[in-house]
């Protein structure tokens, strides 16, 4: 089936959660899915971590956007811009369009309607103190964006999904899945860790790191393309967290 335009978003107010490594993956790995496809990322991240680690991936499949237009003058996102720019791809029905936005820390999502024009929204965060309470603000700020949007007779709110990152054991990854067991979302597969995610964003010769760390994390990749690819069947938001 061709024609379909999907786009995701990356998103926590908290800095250092895996947003950008996610974008990375996500990206890679559709594109490594499909010779046909076309799938651009747009890094609205100012330290260009994304952007700056794929620039050197692109094709004519694969683009990365950065564009300061993106913001406004008083540094809030420009979200008439965005999303314009992501509708714009509607108009490609021969081939499948997927738009990853890796967005910045700090983000506010009561002043970031555009993310009402996702298809699914990714919350990543560990299982420090401090990524638990910055999380749990965010996905309440989400929260109120929804029913304000609801109230306007917006369109429907997309998925929301909280993986957790670079977790260390089953008891921590219980340990997060305790943490957000009353929060109306998603809850993800596990990202493990592994020393390899220190070198994704280096550009090693013959791009060795990427290949390796696209090597062992093939499952979860796969797993997380499925999940943006077939978001429409995810169709409505669970009143608690609820394991994917």
């Amino acid at each position: 089936m061709l024609g379909i335009t999907k786009t995701a978003i990356f998103a926590n107010s908290k800095g250092g959660v895996g947003k950008s490594t996610l974008a990375l993956l996500m990206g890679l790995g559709l594109a490594t899915r499909s010779g046909r496809d076309k799938i651009e990322l747009i890094d609205l991240d100012p330290q260009a971590t994304s952007s700056d680690s794929l620039k050197r991936f692109t094709n004519h499949r694969f683009s990365v956007v950065q564009d300061n237009d993106f913001f406004l003058g008083n540094g809030f996102p420009n979200n008439a811009k965005i999303t314009n720019h992501v509708q714009s791809k509607e108009h490609f029905r021969d081939i499948n369009n997927y738009i990853i936005i890796d967005s910045p820390a700090g983000s506010d999502p009561v002043r970031s309607s555009f993310f009402m024009n996702s298809n699914i929204i990714f919350v990543p965060t560990s299982v420090s103190d401090a990524d638990l309470f910055a999380t749990r603000k965010f996905l309440d700020a989400l929260h109120q964006l929804f029913e304000e949007n609801q109230a306007s007779n917006g369109p429907k709110p997309p998925p929301v999904v909280i993986l957790p990152m670079m977790v260390d054991s089953r008891d921590e990854f219980n340990e997060m899945r305790t943490a957000f067991s009353d929060v109306p979302a998603y809850f993800g597969r596990a990202l493990y860790y592994s020393p390899l995610f220190r070198r994704a964003f280096r550009a090693e010769a013959n791009d060795e790191n990427v290949k390796m760390l696209l090597r062992e994390s093939s499952d979860y990749t796969l797993w997380l393309t499925n999940l943006m690819i077939h978001s429409h069947q995810i169709h409505v938001q669970p009143n608690k967290l609820f394991q994917l």
